[in-house]
């Protein structure tokens, strides 16, 4: 069914808006990786035996510069050799799993980081390679290979080389195009670089583009944001994610070089998620859930619109892997047992990845009430409605008994419009697709009832 153009931005009024702006999960997981424990004799990776189809995400954590608003795990050098070791503990982890995927196909490819292109062709084709001596890489359009790319350093040429590796969607980072705003964050890049690499993506071959947008940035401002929106829409990518900015210098160390009193208030913040709402609905941008909209012709749009949305630590995707192997520093995998996460710093993940082979120290076995839940809040993220007689089933117990405590904590969210609920349905309404997150957080057993230290990301 067609999605109303006007619907979602019309029901969006800065009341609510505010209203429902707290921090919450982004539930890549369920439960999220905060919760993550030793696992002390549980191993969640035996269940990989099992798999069909097979995910792959490989985190190359180098950068060339510090991006003052980036909360991800990084290292920041310009020596090469960091790169080039790196390689041969992602190569010597992949061989850890040789045995234990047996024969299942990988249907999904995804490089992050930190910059993956920090690594050049020639280590780009030694990783893929290698990675197709481990296990059984798919071709053609059966499979999505994706990889993320920093525009400043990107060259036309690399591209060549990805589409000979079988990549077929490229993700850039613009977060906005706006001078001063680029100098606050120490990011500079031009709209004339995007282009340039945008037209040479699509004559390469490329099936999928798409951008990454930051709203709340220092010294961003709506008419800011809406030029770069502009001069986004010219540029027409398949995708776009339009991402909250989440200001915690005591968190992350970086985001102690921005002055806070140059980032945008909530109100402000507020007017720039609707303008760009707004902006991108009229452009023909379909609003997939969270921050992901795309055109109506883009395979993820098509996927939400029948139903078929996944999601995992990568965001939406379409297809449907039974596991996910995560290889380098930080990564996670999960099973259908459970998840495991590789150690975070660079030198302690690649000391253990010399010993043994292997780098996970922490993750989660999942209870039959975790795999209940996780089914539940991933139909809320990817399909927007639960089935109550098929949740009852897996409950064994009628739904609005066994959720009565959920349900109860969702009650402003009835009564705001957000999601309705009748004898078989519980659904998100077009008014509630921006706020997802609040609603799937209502089945989180872990954030309710428990103290915790964790301070999610604000949802606006």
């Amino acid at each position: 069914m067609t999605q109303d153009p006007n619907r979602l931005r019309a029901d969006l009024s800065p009341e609510l808006l505010s209203r429902y702006s707290g921090s919450c999960p982004r539930y890549t997981s369920y439960p999220t990786a905060d919760r993550f424990a030793p696992l002390e004799g549980a191993k969640p990776w035996l269940a990989l035996e099992n798999i069909r189809r097979l995910s792959l995400y490989v985190h190359i954590p180098f950068c060339h510069s510090l991006c003052y608003f980036c909360a991800c795990n990084k290292v920041i050098t310009n020596q090469y050799g960091l790169a080039s070791d790196y390689l041969d503990c992602l190569l010597k982890e992949a061989r850890w799993y040789r045995d234990r995927v047996a024969s299942a196909p990988v249907v999904q490819l995804h490089l992050g980081g930190g910059t993956p292109t920090f690594l050049n062709d020639s280590d780009l084709r030694r990783l893929v390679e290698g990675l197709g001596e481990v296990f059984q890489l798919g071709s053609g359009d059966a499979v999505e290979y994706s990889i993320e790319a920093d525009p400043r350093t990107l060259e036309p040429d690399t591209l060549v080389t990805l589409r000979e590796l079988g990549f077929n969607r490229l993700s850039l980072g613009i977060q906005d195009f706006n001078t001063d705003v680029q100098l606050a964050i120490n990011r500079i890049c031009s709209p004339q670089q995007v282009e340039q690499l945008t037209t040479a993506a699509r004559e390469n071959g490329f099936r999928s583009i798409s951008y990454d947008l930051i709203y709340g940035l220092p010294r961003q401002t709506v008419a800011g944001l809406q030029s770069t929106l502009d001069k986004v829409m010219e540029l027409a990518p398949d995708r776009i994610a339009l991402y909250h900015y989440a200001h915690l210098p005591h968190r992350f160390k970086a985001q102690r070089l921005i002055d806070t009193d140059t980032t945008p208030g909530p109100m402000e913040k507020i007017a720039m998620q609707l303008a760009a709402v707004s902006a991108l609905e009229n452009a023909g941008y379909e609003f997939l859930g969270m921050d992901h909209f795309a055109l109506p012709g883009d395979e993820l749009a098509q996927a939400a619109r029948a139903g078929q949305l996944k999601r995992n630590f990568q965001g939406y995707t379409v297809m449907p892997a039974d596991a996910l192997v995560g290889l380098g520093a930080s990564a996670i995998s999960y099973s259908a047992d459970g998840y495991w996460q590789n150690l975070h710093r660079l030198k302690e993940y690649s000391g253990a990845i010399r010993e043994q082979g292997f780098a996970a120290y922490r993750g989660w076995q999942l209870s039959e009430d975790d795999r209940l839940r996780q089914y539940v809040v991933m139909e809320l993220m990817c399909r927007l409605q639960l089935d109550k007689e098929q949740v009852s089933r897996m409950a064994g117990g009628p739904f609005d008994e066994f959720f009565r405590g959920d349900l109860a904590r969702l009650q402003p969210l009835f009564d705001d419009g957000l999601v309705e609920q009748d004898r078989d349905y519980l659904r998100i309404t077009p008014r509630g697709r921006w706020f997802t997150r609040n609603i799937a957080s209502a089945f989180d057993a872990y954030l309710h009832g428990r103290s915790t230290e964790t301070e999610y990301s604000r949802v606006l």
